[in-house]
């Protein structure tokens, strides 16, 4: 018998009726981000100016090491458009792809995976909420975050019924294997999900991943050499459990911008502090992994090999230790939101299981990040605007051959430098 909530339009209308109000939702942290967008780092260092400059071309060029074909994409879609366009186009396109995995979540494709709806919509909700999520937030150099993120659910949700749906998770796979490395993570999980669910769709989606994980490799071990900063880690245990213990536990727990006074007490400088939390994480991990769903260590296993690899080539700093500015939040923050989703995916794990203890943990722990982390880490910090629309302006009007610079944010990073080419 066939279970109609699997069909194809009974799967369209809850995502069709979220949209609109998950929208609101993520545009509610930061609205200037799409109604006074800037650029954003490589946004004005690589993709908009090497689509101006190179075409087509640009889509064989690394940045910070990897392919990153989505936005060069977007770089090359915008070209047509006049240059005061460009930020508010590539925000459009970074919100469109951080909202995708919300929607994805609350559909009937993840009902295999999480049988509840409740909880795929909670789970979902958070996502939208995540706290630490400053260099997360709708800009188009780090959107193979999410892509990645909903590269994951498609892997683990039931397969699509439709063309249309199998076109959406080829595309999709496609796309965030040649945007970034994270295949090579995600790889291992779609080879697991083919021996849990063997059939066509999971054959594809696991061949998709190891194809783009293969050609990413080679650009790592070839065009892209030298690409990653060469910056000290300042790699060591206690460094670690300031890490983990600043940008997830803490981080998670009661979001960044409350992280300064826990910091400043002699325990943390003691590195008493960090390594009770560190532990205590991972304990809260073990029993959330042990206790939970299969999806759950899938998930565990993509998000792990992520983190492990974003702690040995971390793009945080060209010159000082990178272990250590991590512990400054929020600087690196892009690289914890996914294990923070993670984080908060297990205490929901624990806060829904029958066993008391281990609801008693889950419940705890989630309420400071739902009554204090995720308000105050609401409003996405707000950045200094810069004079980038006088400037667009003026290119406009200059004459072939006119050099100018435009100013990027985080403010005081190196402009975006253009030169004026004939009509």
């Amino acid at each position: 018998m066939t279970d109609p909530a699997s069909s194809p339009r009974t799967e369209k209308l809850p995502v069709a009726l979220l949209a609109l109000p998950f929208a609101l939702l993520l545009f509610s942290r930061k609205p200037e981000a799409l109604l006074r967008a800037e650029l954003w780092g490589d946004e004005g260092w690589s993709f908009y100016p090497d689509a101006y400059n190179h075409g087509l071309g640009c889509l064989l060029m690394p940045a910070g090491g990897y392919l990153d074909t989505l936005q060069r994409l977007v770089g090359l879609a915008v070209q047509p458009m006049p240059l005061t366009a460009v930020p508010t186009l590539f925000a459009l396109a970074a919100f469109g792809v951080q909202l995708l995995p919300a929607l994805f979540l609350v559909s009937t494709r993840m009902a295999s995976a999480i049988p509840s709806r409740a909880a795929r919509l909670a789970l979902a909700l958070l996502y939208l909420a995540v706290p630490n999520a400053l260099e997360f937030y709708v800009n188009l150099t780090n959107a193979q975050w999410n892509l990645a993120l909903l590269s994951l659910l498609i892997v683990l949700g039931r397969p699509a019924v439709s063309r249309p749906g199998w076109a959406f998770d080829l595309v999709v796979l496609s796309l965030s294997g040649l945007s970034g490395p994270f295949m090579l993570m995600l790889a291992p999980v779609a080879l697991w999900q083919a021996v849990r669910q063997p059939g066509a769709s999971s054959r594809a989606r696991l061949a998709v991943a190891l194809a783009t994980a293969l050609i990413q490799l080679v650009v790592m071990l070839t065009l892209a050499q030298g690409g990653r900063s060469t910056a000290p880690l300042g790699a060591g245990p206690r460094m670690l459990a300031q890490v983990l213990a600043t940008q997830v536990i803490l981080g998670a727990e009661i979001g960044w911008r409350s992280t300064g006074p826990i910091q400043a007490l002699a325990l943390w400088r003691d590195n008493v502090l960090p390594l009770l939390l560190t532990g205590a994480g991972v304990m809260v991990a073990i029993a959330a992994l042990w206790r939970g769903p299969t999806v759950l260590r899938q998930a565990a296993l993509f998000v792990g090999a992520m983190l492990v690899a974003c702690l040995l080539t971390p793009q945080v700093s060209l010159t000082q230790p990178r272990w250590e500015i991590m512990t400054h939040m929020p600087m690196g923050n892009r690289y914890f939101s996914t294990p923070v989703m993670l984080w908060i995916a297990m205490l929901v794990t624990l806060a829904a299981d029958r066993a008391w203890w281990a609801r008693t943990a889950g419940l705890a722990l989630l309420a400071p990040v739902l009554l204090w982390a995720i308000p105050h880490d609401w409003p996405i910090l707000r950045m200094a605007h810069t004079d980038f629309q006088a400037r667009a302006r003026l290119f406009a009007r200059a004459p072939p051959g006119t050099r100018m610079e435009f100013p990027i944010i985080p403010t005081g990073l190196n402009p975006m430098q253009l030169t004026k080419k004939a009509d």
